[in-house]
């Protein structure tokens, strides 16, 4: 019988800053002259909520303000996924949050870009990005940072979609429906973090205005109506266990409700969010719901083939995705 490392998998939601080993954070601190609180970047179940756990950030994005730490991060974090024998992984980040030492935008995309390119070279692995819109930034900062990157993107063929992230309570999705309206109708990809703070009422609205994936989307799994709304829009869940167990978003990981979303056919992947600030990794979050019987090995594999087909890639690279699998 095959384990769970031997399982190849995909990984659809995986945030760059929180996901950056502490060897890479410590080396960068060392070579840039900053200070850095090891102790402030990873949480624990003491972590109080969402809020509480978004704190770790503020203290890593200290050491990614230069090209060279985005080009080391993108290639760190494929190397991690490499190791959890992940063939296809779509890794997000924030531009805007790299802009504090000087860098513009061009030069954000032109480093992760290369990044990617390198960890393809380096390792076995498809590596794509994406770019997030912060909900508590307004509706016309998004929309221009977007307008950037479509300006900027002709030659990088690594950003395939974009995402909203950021402090969900306090800005629900009717908030930004311009900021996702524009990127939609546009024709891109989207996916966007819902349902983190008990609210489905973001998550079906943002299915209705175009997202493709809902990040987390905890919200709706113990509720039939929105699971049923789900299925019809093949839109598919990105569930991060032990992250949503941090933030309070679940108190138990059995309230994922696993066994459910298959018998019902209801499209999910299993994620890590932030490897280094949850201190996991894919492997990790596989044994976490086979532990509590979850999930079985087979049905591991089945979940991480499904996957693919939501992948922000053309059909053609899906089907060649699939012959590693």
């Amino acid at each position: 019988m095959s384990t769970i490392n031997e399982v190849v998998k995909t990984e659809l939601h995986c945030h760059l800053d929180g996901s950056v080993s502490i060897e890479l954070i410590q080396q960068l601190a060392r070579e840039q002259h900053v200070s850095i609180n090891l102790e402030d970047i990873q949480v624990d179940q003491n972590c109080e909520s969402l809020d509480d756990y978004l704190k770790s950030f503020d203290t890593i994005l200290k050491v990614l303000q230069t090209k060279d730490s985005l080009e080391k991060a993108v290639v760190d974090v494929a190397q991690q996924a490499h190791h959890d024998n992940i063939k296809y992984i779509e890794i997000r980040f924030a531009p805007l949050f790299h802009t504090d030492k000087g860098l513009n935008i061009e030069e954000i995309l032109e480093a992760v870009n290369n990044g990617a390119i390198e960890a393809e070279d380096t390792y076995d692995i498809k590596v794509n990005l994406l770019i997030c819109g912060m909900r508590h930034h307004d509706n016309q900062t998004n929309i221009e940072l977007f307008k950037s990157v479509d300006q900027l993107n002709t030659t990088n063929r690594h950003i395939v979609g974009f995402d909203f992230a950021g402090p969900e309570e306090a800005f629900p999705t009717k908030v930004i429906q311009e900021a996702i309206q524009h990127s939609t109708d546009s024709g891109h990809h989207l996916t966007l973090h819902a349902g983190e703070c008990g609210c489905i009422h973001n998550i079906i609205e943002g299915i209705e205005l175009g997202a493709r994936r809902i990040g987390h989307g905890v919200a709706a799994i113990q509720d039939n109506q929105a699971l049923s709304y789900i299925k019809q829009h093949n839109a598919l869940l990105e569930i991060c266990p032990t992250s949503n167990l941090q933030t309070k978003a679940i108190q138990s990981v059995e309230e994922l409700n696993i066994r459910k979303l298959i018998e019902q056919g209801i499209p999910f992947n299993i994620n890590t969010d932030n490897r280094t600030v949850s201190n996991t990794n894919l492997n990790k979050e596989y044994q976490l719901l086979y532990n509590h019987q979850l999930l079985t090995i087979p049905e591991m594999k089945d979940i991480n083939i499904k996957a693919i087909d939501h992948a922000f890639i053309s059909d053609i690279e899906k089907e060649q995705l699939k012959t590693k699998y």
